[in-house]
């Protein structure tokens, strides 16, 4: 019985620290564009002076690499000359900190072991990252498609790890949004 409460005990502490922490995508886009048209593109390669990316040229190497893997492996080709659309990503941190509120529950308490009881409220620092990739119809110069990526960053060492799940992640909300709003525009044209 012991070995069972610690096994929940700790499931639902990994739950909760997925939850605060775990990858988030969020997205917006214009409702009535034909994304049909999109099979070409290429990226914006110019960047203001204070975005963070015009001087790390590492990150928006990874960035750019990962996003153009996951752009050519849902069908889209890479054009040097009149891409359908632009593909323009950014990248931002952010220190946060998180205050575990004190309540009843699982948690470390007099005596031996683990048990119920009340848990101890204290502060968690981390650094959280953000991907951010516009699709720009490259005939309008309109952006029809937004989509952004926050995760807990883990090191070095998990920086292209993180970076390739956040490029298949956007690339796969801006299909999934693309195919939703092709399907709806097909339905009121019928």
């Amino acid at each position: 019985m012991r070995v069972f409460r610690v096994t929940v005990a700790g499931a639902l502490v990994l739950f909760a620290v997925t939850a605060a922490f775990g990858m988030s995508v969020k997205s917006d886009y214009e409702k009535n564009f034909d994304f049909t048209q999109l099979h070409t593109f290429a990226f914006k390669t110019d960047r203001a002076s204070n975005d963070p990316l015009s001087t790390n040229t590492l990150e928006a190497g990874r960035i750019q690499t990962a996003l153009t893997a996951q752009l050519e492996a849902n069908g889209f080709t890479q054009a040097s000359q009149n891409p359908d659309f632009i593909v323009a990503f950014y990248s931002r941190t952010k220190e946060k900190t998180q205050v575990q509120s004190a309540g009843f529950g699982p948690g470390f308490g007099f005596g031996r072991g683990f048990g119920w009881g009340y848990g101890i409220p204290g502060p968690t620092n981390y650094t959280q990252g953000c991907i951010m990739a516009d699709i720009i119809d490259a005939r309008t110069n309109h952006l029809v498609w937004r989509g952004r990526v926050t995760d807990t960053i883990n090191g070095v060492g998990q920086s292209e790890k993180q970076t390739d799940q956040a490029a298949k992640d956007l690339v796969s909300k801006f299909v999934k949004d693309a195919k939703k709003v092709d399907k709806k525009l097909d339905k009121k044209n019928a």
